[in-house]
């Protein structure tokens, strides 16, 4: 029986190793994953530091939580323009570059806090100097998952990004709240400084994997709108980015007031705020590194609304008690629903994210999840000020227990996902005449011979393919009838210029080749199947 017992622990063991440890196997992701996790540290006891200084400059709640909303905020305002870069530019210079300006900002707020020149609205302007430069690092490094491991290993990736992450959030509150005891506040930014030195080397000295690229990049105003464009035409990314936020903005009512839970409802000091949010990160930690298995086992709308609801009944209840043992439990089990419900999230944006557009699906979800926690922070401070702690924390779990209704209106993927990796891209045929990048507008013409009996199953395929077209950055798409031979059907596609149409046709996926397939069985045969032209406007030489 021992015997028995003990293989199907062996076996457990090693089917959680092969779900959750497999991307560690390669050593720069397990390099950069190691700097990462130092700098996380670093990040958290600044936090720490910033959020209990701002507490002896202005203890006004609302002030207070404005820490948290001077660190996210900027996330907001440059993640798209990021995730714009982490597709366009060298991921490597643009995270390294991040690495630096953070390292500068977090000097400049050192020399502020020793020579006693800070104030509340120096300390939330360097504070957002550094959310800046994470703000340009994340998009780049997420996007970088699948450059390093392969697709059945993302949700590993992102399992151990949240275990990087959360095993310094898990151990740097408790670090914090003895520096700021020992050494004081400022010393958390020193700390800080110092923890950007391990991820900038790994950075110089290596370079990271890099996909072969046959065209110019994208301007990031052309390829923000792109993003944009791509995000407004898939259903599972605004249903992902919606529920996301939804819980960010409810959630960060524990993020944003947990130092006036240590101060006001416990009647403690750093230490008990750092031990509080040692309990939350606790959480963090274990469901970071069962979150894959977990996932598998749940699926992601289970898992999610399970989280929900018990990071909804735990915010009630931190906000009830005035017993340390009780609010530390709370803290620690929305520590992990807070885990379970953004590994699911980012899961299901690695997987319905093409690799053309990742850097700006990663940053657009930024800006749903980090804005949503930045405003509800504000908000929830805001309540805390004009009523009590008690009713903002109320308020909080009432609203995340409310937002499980939208698993009716906008629900996450199932366990499987299309998918989305790119598919060889079919050859371009170079045209007759010379035609610049730049030329444009560039229309292709499709035609289509459809019998009438089948003329409503041509229209729903064709419907999908334009949503395909468009999605890809197409400018404009219609379908149109032939009113003199009513069998014939002509696809009108528009890209701006001659490198866009190229773009557009390297953006094919494998999921998209059954509908693609399917249109091509009404293809009518012959020369005038096709016909690709460009726009001569008057007083232009024609094209030789």
């Amino acid at each position: 029986m021992l015997d028995k017992v003990a293989d199907q622990v062996a076996r457990g063991v090693h089917a959680w190793r092969a779900q959750s440890l497999t991307p560690l196997e390669t050593p720069l992701f397990r390099w950069l994953w190691l700097a990462a996790m130092a700098s996380n540290f670093g990040a958290v006891i600044q936090m720490i530091g910033a959020s209990w200084t701002m507490t002896t400059l202005d203890p006004s709640p609302h002030i207070v939580a404005l820490v948290q909303t001077a660190a996210l905020l900027p996330i907001v305002i440059f993640a798209l323009p990021a995730g714009a870069l982490a597709d366009t530019a060298d991921r490597r210079i643009l995270m390294l570059t991040s690495q630096i300006l953070g390292l500068i900002a977090t000097i400049i707020l050192i020399v502020f806090a020793y020579s006693g020149m800070m104030t509340p609205w120096l300390l939330l302007a360097c504070t957002a100097l550094v959310g800046a430069a994470m703000a340009l690092h994340t998009p780049a490094w997420q996007a970088s998952f699948a450059d390093f491991v392969p697709r059945h290993a993302l949700p590993a990736a992102v399992g151990l990004n949240s275990l990087a992450y959360n095993v310094a959030r898990s151990l740097g509150p408790a670090f914090g709240g003895f520096i700021i005891a020992l050494a004081g506040a400022s010393a958390t930014f020193v700390i800080n400084a110092v923890s950007f030195i391990g991820l900038i080397a790994v950075l110089a000295m290596n370079k990271l994997p890099r996909t072969t690229v046959t065209l110019p990049p994208e301007p990031v105003g052309q390829a923000m709108i792109a993003g944009l464009r791509y995000t407004i035409m898939s259903p599972m990314l605004k249903a992902i980015f919606a529920r996301s936020a939804l819980f960010g903005f409810g959630g960060s009512t524990v993020w944003s007031l947990a130092p006036l839970i240590a101060q006001q409802r416990i009647g403690g000091g750093s230490i008990e705020y750092g031990i509080l949010l040692g309990g939350f990160g606790a959480g963090s930690l274990v469901a970071a590194t069962l979150s894959a298995s977990v996932r598998a086992y749940f699926g992601n709308e289970r898992l999610f609304n399970l989280s929900t609801a018990a990071f909804a009944i735990s915010t009630v209840f931190i906000g009830l008690s005035t017993l340390m043992p009780v609010t530390l439990v709370f803290m620690t089990i929305a520590g992990a629903a807070w885990i379970f419900t953004f590994t699911t999230t980012t899961t299901c944006i690695q997987f319905c994210s093409p690799r053309w557009v990742m850097g700006r699906a990663v940053a657009l979800s930024q800006v749903s999840v980090v804005g949503s926690i930045a405003m509800g922070a504000a908000f929830w401070g805001f309540i805390a000020e004009h009523s009590s702690l008690l009713v903002a924390f109320a308020c909080g779990g009432a609203f995340l227990a409310l937002s499980l209704l939208m698993t009716f209106f906008a629900p996450l993927p199932g366990r499987e996902f299309e998918d989305l990796s790119p598919h060889p891209a079919a050859d371009v045929p170079a045209p007759a005449l010379k035609v610049e990048g730049a030329t444009g507008p560039v229309f292709i013409t499709i035609e289509y011979e459809v019998p009438r009996d089948q003329i409503d199953d041509f229209l729903a395929t064709m419907y999908a393919i334009g949503r395909i077209r468009k999605r890809d950055g197409a400018r404009r798409w219609g379908i149109q009838q032939d009113i003199d031979n009513p069998n014939i059907w002509v696809e009108r596609i528009e890209s701006a210029t001659w490198t866009d149409h190229l773009r557009r046709a390297n953006r094919a996926t494998v999921a998209d080749q059954a509908v693609r397939r399917k249109a091509e069985t009404f293809r009518l045969k012959g020369t005038g199947g096709i016909r690709r032209t460009v726009e001569r406007p008057q007083g232009s030489t024609p094209l030789d």
